[in-house]
C-alpha cells in the first residue's frame, strides 16, 4: 500500500471490536514508530501510557467526549468500545511547539495502527483528572488520548466543498466530508 492509500484509509473510527484485544507488542511498536517522528530541536519530550485493562478502559471511556457533530450520541455502546488507548503526555513546562510535536507523533501512531489493520480515533475532549488517575505521569500532563481497536464500522470519505460536518446514515455508515484539492491549494 502506498502512503496516499494509507493516509486515506486512516480515519477516525468510533466503533470497535471491543472483545478483540490488540497484542501489547503491536501497541509498543506504535509508540516506537512515534519515537521516529520529527520533533522540535530533537528534544523528544513526549511520553506515552498504554491502557488495556478492562477496568481502566471503562474509567477512561466515562470521561471522553466522542463526536462533537453527533450531539445525540454519547459514544460507542458496550461491545463496540476501544480495546486499548494510548495516552500522549508532554512535560508540564509549556513550550510553543508542544502541540505540534504531539500532533506529529500521534499521526505516526495512527498511521502505524492503520497499516496493521487497527482503527483509531484521536481525542482531545477527555477528563484529564480521570486520565491522570489511571495513567499518572508526574511532571507531565495529558495532551491527547488515542482510542484503538479493530474496526466495527464503515467510514466513507465524501468530496464536498461546502460542508465539513460528518454524519451517520440510516445504516450506521459514518460519512466524512473532505475538501477537494482545488480548494486546498491556494497557489501552485
Amino acid at each position: 500500500m502506498n502512503f496516499s492509500d494509507l493516509a486515506e484509509k486512516t480515519r477516525s473510527y468510533r466503533r470497535f471490536q471491543e472483545g478483540r484485544a490488540i497484542p501489547s507488542e503491536k501497541l509498543r511498536e506504535m509508540i516506537n514508530v512515534a519515537g521516529f517522528a520529527p520533533c522540535a530541536s530533537n528534544l523528544q519530550r513526549l511520553r506515552f501510557s498504554i491502557i488495556t485493562s478492562e477496568k481502566e478502559r471503562q474509567v477512561l471511556f466515562s470521561g471522553i467526549g466522542w463526536a462533537g457533530y453527533l450531539t445525540d450520541w454519547i459514544g460507542p455502546e458496550p461491545g463496540k468500545r476501544p480495546s486499548a488507548y494510548i495516552v500522549v503526555h508532554a512535560p508540564e513546562e509549556e513550550k510553543s511547539f508542544t502541540g505540534i510535536d504531539v500532533g506529529i507523533a500521534s499521526s505516526y501512531i495512527v498511521l502505524s495502527a492503520s497499516g496493521a489493520g487497527i482503527a483509531s480515533c484521536m481525542l482531545l475532549n477527555f477528563d484529564r483528572g480521570l486520565t491522570d488517575s489511571i495513567a499518572p505521569a508526574p511532571g507531565y500532563r495529558q495532551e491527547l488520548v488515542i482510542a484503538l481497536g479493530y474496526p466495527a464500522e464503515t467510514v466513507l470519505l465524501e468530496k464536498n466543498n461546502e460542508e465539513i460536518r460528518y454524519w451517520r446514515d440510516e445504516n450506521g455508515v459514518h460519512h466524512v466530508p473532505k475538501l477537494s484539492l482545488e480548494t486546498l491549494v491556494l497557489k501552485g
